[in-house]
């Protein structure tokens, strides 16, 4: 049995895929499967992927014959693993060498704990590198699932596999873009543990094809994830006041000033919350929201929000 199982879906991105490969292959630790999903790639890639195939035992092959998505082809990868831990990887990334030792030591050192993610650094297409910041601790990460954005950066994950059996828990194929963030918050939901090591262990490739470029219905779906946390975080608040906080934590919140006053009058009831559900910090939460109202109040001074949406 390997250490780890490294869950890596491919589709295109050719360009990337050989760099990504060997980052794995490279690594310091040595025991583990490298499980490639190839979801409805062309014959380049297929080629590609024969090629390591024959050349390296640690990789194996689950093809798909046309494309059916990430959420599809990492839950196939979850089903396949056979370590007791489970890395996730893209396939335009960059997996620095003790990737995978690190992590794997760290979940073997602290059996309390079952998602460890890391820092990372961007990589940009001019070539400049820019060091990525994350919450460290189990309460900021559960915090800012809140936003969605700034948690945990997918590819960094490495979690218990009995922990995702026990719980059955695969990804959501209603949330395309964010899939990741509903597949942490379930985990949340059954009582898992986070961390995140702060010396960065991925470079995290920015480029024409990412998925997050598309920004149309980002803010849709982000609101969709919220809609399963407010109930969680805010078990005190009506229908109406979810609504209106929901409002509130869009990027582009359209408002009209009687949903502006009721929205914020949301926020300082979900502030008043002093429970902690899941572990998460109530600081950190509060301080979204104190953000979120901040915003929409230079938005009123500047007359520049809309009616109701």
């Amino acid at each position: 049995m390997p250490r780890v199982s490294v869950i890596f879906p491919v589709h295109n991105r050719e360009a990337f895929l050989e760099e990504a490969i060997e980052s794995i292959l490279a690594q310091t630790l040595k025991d583990f499967e490298l499980i490639v999903i190839e979801d409805g790639s062309g014959p380049a890639i297929s080629k590609m992927i024969d090629g390591y195939r024959a050349r390296d035992p640690r990789v194996r092959l689950i093809r798909f014959p046309m494309n059916l998505g990430l959420n599809a082809a990492r839950n196939a990868g979850l089903k396949a693993a056979t370590a007791p831990y489970i890395a996730l990887m893209d396939s335009d990334d960059v997996a620095l060498p003790e990737r995978l030792a690190a992590q794997s030591d760290w979940l073997q050192a602290h059996p309390d704990l079952t998602v460890c993610g890391s820092l990372a650094i961007k990589m940009l297409p001019d070539g400049r590198r820019i060091p990525m910041t994350y919450p460290l601790t189990d309460e900021d990460i559960k915090a800012k699932l809140l936003w969605v954005d700034g948690a945990l950066l997918n590819p960094t994950a490495m979690f218990r596999t009995d922990f995702v059996r026990q719980h059955r828990l695969f990804y959501d194929a209603n949330f395309p873009i964010d899939h990741d963030h509903m597949f942490f918050i379930a985990m949340m939901r059954a009582g898992a543990t986070f961390q995140s090591l702060e010396q960065p262990l991925l470079l995290y490739r920015r480029h024409s094809e990412n998925v997050t470029n598309d920004g149309s219905g980002q803010d849709d779906e982000k609101t969709a994830v919220r809609t399963v946390l407010l109930p969680m975080f805010f078990p005190e608040l009506t229908g109406a006041e979810g609504r209106l906080l929901l409002k509130l934590l869009r990027r582009g919140f359209a408002v009209n000033l009687h949903e502006a006053c009721g929205a914020i009058a949301a926020a300082d009831k979900a502030m008043r919350e002093t429970r902690s559900f899941y572990g998460e910090s109530r600081a950190v939460i509060n301080g979204i929201l104190v953000r979120q109202v901040r915003r929409l109040l230079d938005a009123l001074k500047r007359s520049e929000f809309g009616k109701a949406s």
